[in-house]
């Protein structure tokens, strides 16, 4: 579902609120050349030996949070844009409301668009052109409070999740097109046929299923602990680490594997490519982390980082 969506910042480049059907995506690009951050007019087509210029990015973005303000209200996207505004200058910047699904249809259609916050995985590769810019936690079982003793769990409190996928007692709620990472996405592809799992296709990032638990209209879901934080924690739910994917999950922007994509993610990479790109990364993400888990992920996301303060190499 496409909506419409006031942009988070002002920026020189223009960003305004769009109502686009999918058609009227095509002509929101043009494209640049892979070696320069400078926007210039120009069109997708490819010359021998140059990329498309890029003057305009339209990004996907679900993580709308009505709960906080600002620049917050969107996310990763927002601080994103925020961002590139300020080292990409000439470049317009556009949000666009798509779910989980129908943005990953868009970015397999070759469609030039881009989407901040997208799970990285080797098949999603040959669709897109990525950079990574998180480094998360991995996603965890949400339940309510009143359900926590029903859960399969090990010895270490770890659910057991193909058994309580098994269990058609409890209804669980998943968000359609969306990865959880490629360990979670091979559990959940593994259920049995007959399972109480639901999926759903939400324009948010996942707040609405919070809503339903909260609610009683499912049991569980499977989300990053920090969705409870944006969602001001609710008290009668319960974050629980899930058996076998403790791992940390690759994430960050990724752009349709077109020539226009291509130049867009080379510009973004060297925008971000730079001590303050990492900076401004890593001080996006361990804002919503508890001190615990910093502590736990401490020496892997000093790795991380020193190399996002890098230039990626990105070839066709």
């Amino acid at each position: 579902m496409l909506g419409s969506v006031k942009c988070p910042v002002s920026l020189p480049a223009r960003c305004r609120p769009v109502l686009l059907p999918l058609t009227a995506c095509l002509a929101l690009w043009a494209g640049a050349p892979a070696h320069a951050l400078g926007g210039s007019s120009g069109s997708n087509a490819t010359a021998p030996g140059s990329l498309p210029a890029v003057t305009k990015i339209t990004w996907l973005a679900s993580d709308h949070s009505p709960q906080l303000s600002g620049t917050d209200a969107s996310g990763v996207t927002g601080r994103v844009i925020e961002y590139l505004g300020k080292q990409w200058p000439g470049v317009q910047h556009e949000i666009v409301f798509a779910n989980a699904k129908r943005s990953w249809q868009m970015i397999e259609n070759g469609e030039p668009v881009c989407r901040a916050n997208m799970v990285r995985t080797p098949d999603r590769e040959k669709s897109a052109y990525f950079i990574n810019t998180q480094l998360t936690p991995p996603p965890q079982l949400i339940v309510r409070r009143d359900k926590l003793q029903r859960l399969p769990r090990n010895a270490a409190g770890e659910v057991l999740l193909p058994k309580l996928l098994a269990d058609t007692a409890m209804r669980g709620a998943l968000i359609d097109g969306r990865s959880y990472g490629p360990v979670l996405d091979d559990m959940l592809a593994a259920r049995p046929v007959d399972n109480s799992v639901s999926r759903y296709s939400p324009k948010d990032f996942g707040a609405r299923l919070l809503q339903m638990l909260s609610l009683d209209r499912a049991d569980y879901t499977v989300e990053l602990d920090m969705a409870l934080v944006m969602a001001n924690n609710p008290p009668d739910l319960i974050s629980v680490p899930i058996q076998g994917a403790s791992d940390l999950v690759m994430a960050g922007v990724a752009c349709a594997r077109t020539p226009w994509g291509l130049a867009a993610i080379r510009g973004i990479d060297k925008a971000y490519g730079r001590p303050e790109g990492a900076a401004i990364l890593r001080q996006g993400l361990m804002r919503w982390l508890t001190p615990e888990t910093k502590a736990h992920y401490a020496a892997r996301f000093d790795a991380f980082y020193r190399e996002r303060a890098k230039p990626s190499r990105i070839d066709p």
